[in-house]
């Protein structure tokens, strides 16, 4: 008795209805979530980046007030160690026996007119025993 043969093809041929273009359409909706998604990540990223920079002059400062014991002189430096254009407010206090704290307050904008975020970063040092050093001039 011979095998019947089958035709694969035939699940191919029933007839389906048309889906041309549904790829675009869910496209034409995804693609505004992901812009808005990526400007989130950017914003993140922005944050992540000032508060490194307030960490990095809060030390800076802290150092400098450790070593020179003059708070005009740490604000300065924590200033210095921001890139040019950062506003920061810079608080420097004695916190108990011989450490100097440093605080740094940096205002981040956020894009699209978003709230803006105070980011704080602070640092402590010792204060160095001996006299002041001189500051290099030029």
């Amino acid at each position: 008795m011979p095998t019947p043969v089958r035709n694969l093809d035939a699940p191919f041929l029933v007839r389906r209805e048309r889906q041309d273009g549904a790829a675009t359409v869910e496209l034409a909706a995804a693609i505004p979530i992901l812009v808005a998604v990526t400007f989130a990540m950017l914003a993140l990223v922005g944050v992540g980046r000032d508060q490194v920079l307030a960490q990095g002059a809060a030390r800076q400062g802290a150092r400098e007030a450790a070593l020179s014991g003059d708070d005009t002189r740490a604000v300065q430096a924590a200033k210095a160690a921001l890139p040019g254009g950062q506003s920061a407010k810079v608080t420097v206090s004695q916190t108990g026996g011989n450490q100097v704290k440093v605080e740094v307050d940096l205002t981040a904008v956020l894009p699209f007119g978003a709230r803006t975020l105070t980011i704080r970063a602070a640092a402590v040092a010792l204060q160095e025993p001996g006299p002041a050093p001189t500051p290099a001039g030029p």
